[in-house]
Order: structure tokens, then C-alpha cells, then sequence
């Protein structure tokens, strides 16, 4: 059986949304004969493990950030294309973070970052701290965005870095934001790649993907806050720099 999933702009409020995006890409991924009806799972993979479905020889498609793309999957997985989420500043298929601190903040202090495997959350911070416009006495490893939203909120942080769409998705359903303040938005970069294992046809699968956004019902690309999909290039990703991981 393949694999599906796509974890990253995961919640309760977007499961039902995602769900409807997977059947229509299936649908897609049987008429273009890119996999048989009977290999493709009814529905997607919420699973314990990011590592376990991204690495997995069965994977038809999946969403990783793009640091762990560059780095620990790079050769070991298929580019297919990337969502857009038409965010504020950022040319189509690319995504920033927002700086947020409490009221009068400013980013000083502990920084809050979900993993040192995230792009929004790790890399961009350290790129505006090396730039000057903020800096960390300290790092406290969350686990995920909004646990660094709450951090920040209850005062066990200063400061974090939050992806940009995963910060419009917790204005509206996560009240430690509204408890928070955006302080500015850092320079675009390519969002997060679709992936699927080598050997699948990327390109139908990518196709598949795109005829998808368009079909969705409206509700739920506004839940989803996709507006389309470009196919970036690997190269848009793997030639970005790794960035040092936090200390322990």
C-alpha cells in the first residue's frame, strides 16, 4: 500500500479540508494512471513519525519543511511541487516567518523555535539574528509552532519565529496569539516542497496536485489557504544553506 500524508498545516479545524484535497488528488492520481485505485489509501496519514513517511519507499506523496529536504532527504526523495498560500510579500509557492514577542516586546532574550529541523522556525531565526534585528540569550525547544506561541504568551520565552501561514491559522483558533504581537516579517523563501519516493512519476503526481487546487470547493481552500500550486525546482531548495544546529 502507498503512502499520503500532509502533516504540516495539520489541525483539528483543516483535517476535514485536507481530507476533501486528498480524495480529489486521488482521483487525479487514477486517471492519470500515476497508481492503481486499490495502492492508494482511503485517507491520509496523520503519523507519529515525519521521518518514518518521508523516508518511506511507498510514499506517493507528502509535505516536509524545507530544511529537512535539503538535508536529510535530499537524494532520498522526489520533488513534486509546492503549495501557494498567496501570503502577504512573498512571490507565489514561497513563504516567510513573523517575529512575535508579547505587547511592547521586542526580539531579545529567549527565542523560542518549534525544531532544529525547521526552516521558519531555526533557520530564519538565526538568518535575523545574524542580520542584526534580533538576539537570543537563550533557545527553548518547543516541539511545534504553536507550543512557541504559548511559550512566548506565558513568559517561558521572548521571542519566536512562526511560518507564516501556520501564524494566520493560529490568529484564528489559537488564543496565545491574540496575546502576542507581530514585530516584522522576514525575506520570502520557497514553502514547503511536495514529496513523494523515487521511482513515482513526479510530474503526473505534481499535475494531479495542481488540477486538485482548482477543483476544491472554495470553503475549504480558505480553510487551507491554498490558492495554488508552482513548481519551484529542487534547486530552489537544495541550494539554500544549512544552518548550524542549537546548542544542546
Amino acid at each position: 500500500m502507498l503512502r499520503a500524508g500532509l502533516p504540516m498545516y495539520l489541525r483539528p479545524e483543516t483535517a476535514p479540508a485536507l481530507e476533501r484535497f486528498w480524495q480529489i488528488i486521488r482521483e487525479g492520481l487514477i486517471a492519470r494512471g500515476a497508481a492503481l485505485a486499490d495502492d492508494l489509501p482511503d485517507v491520509l496519514e496523520a503519523p507519529e513519525s515525519l521521518w518514518s513517511l518521508w523516508e518511506s519507499p511507498e510514499l506517493i506523496l507528502g509535505q516536509s519543511c524545507s530544511l529537512p529536504y535539503r538535508g536529510r532527504l535530499r537524494g532520498k526523495v522526489e520533488y513534486v511541487t509546492t503549495l501557494d498560500h498567496a501570503l502577504p510579500g512573498c512571490p507565489a509557492g514561497h513563504y516567510n516567518s513573523v517575529v512575535v514577542t508579547r505587547p511592547g516586546g521586542v526580539p531579545e532574550g529567549v527565542l523560542a523555535y518549534n525544531s532544529r529541523n525547521s526552516q521558519s522556525g531555526w533557520a530564519t531565526a538565526r538568518e535575523v539574528m545574524a542580520a542584526g534585528r534580533a538576539s537570543a540569550s537563550g533557545v527553548l525547544s518547543t516541539g511545534a509552532h504553536v507550543a512557541s506561541v504559548q511559550a512566548v504568551a506565558e513568559g517561558r520565552a521572548d521571542w519566536a519565529c512562526i511560518d507564516a501561514q501556520t501564524w494566520a491559522m493560529l490568529q484564528d483558533w489559537e488564543p496565545a496569539a491574540g496575546r502576542l504581537e507581530e514585530r516584522f516579517r522576514t525575506a520570502p523563501t520557497p514553502g514547503l516542497p511536495l514529496i513523494c519516493a523515487p521511482g513515482q512519476n513526479a510530474s503526473e503526481i505534481a499535475a494531479a496536485v495542481e488540477e486538485a487546487v482548482q477543483l476544491l470547493d472554495e470553503e475549504a481552500r480558505q480553510t487551507l489557504g491554498v490558492q495554488g500550486a508552482v513548481r519551484l525546482g529542487a534547486a530552489a531548495y537544495l541550494d539554500m544553506p544549512i544552518p548550524e544546529a542549537p546548542a544542546a
